[in-house]
């Protein structure tokens, strides 16, 4: 599967990717949302036929935007990947305005830390999704 991590600790995102990329997949990792390049232009719509990814992670706490906002910006500008394989990661707890938020957009979360073995199990459930 075609996997984005947007992590802005490097360590933990290869650690991700390293694991990731065993299992087969190809993984791309980005500090920060707002390089990805289509929301580098606040106007533009996702210009995809298909999606650009069949997985995205992201964590909740990062530079210039969280997590959540950025799924509500990717939904906002019609991104094709599947809600439900997206996953916000989150080392705070989760409130009752995060959870809200979560459910609403159908997304997974993982509370760090987090077992290798949780993330692989999610992993497996998108590309049964994709099936």
């Amino acid at each position: 599967m075609r996997i984005i991590i947007f992590e802005d600790d490097q360590s933990l995102a290869t650690l991700i990717k390293n694991l990731l990329f065993i299992k087969g997949h190809d993984v791309q990792i980005f500090s920060d949302p707002t390089v990805w390049p289509i929301y580098k232009n606040h106007e533009q719509q996702c210009p995809q036929n298909s999606s650009c990814a069949d997985v995205i992670i992201s964590d909740h706490i990062m530079p210039n935007m969280t997590g959540i906002d950025f799924f509500k910006l990717q939904r906002s500008r019609g991104c094709k990947v599947l809600d439900a394989n997206k996953a916000l990661v989150t080392g705070s707890d989760i409130d009752d305005g995060l959870k809200h938020d979560i459910e609403e957009l159908g997304c997974h979360y993982i509370c760090k830390p987090f077992r290798v073995a949780e993330i692989i199990k999610w992993i497996d459930e998108c590309a049964e999704r994709l099936q």
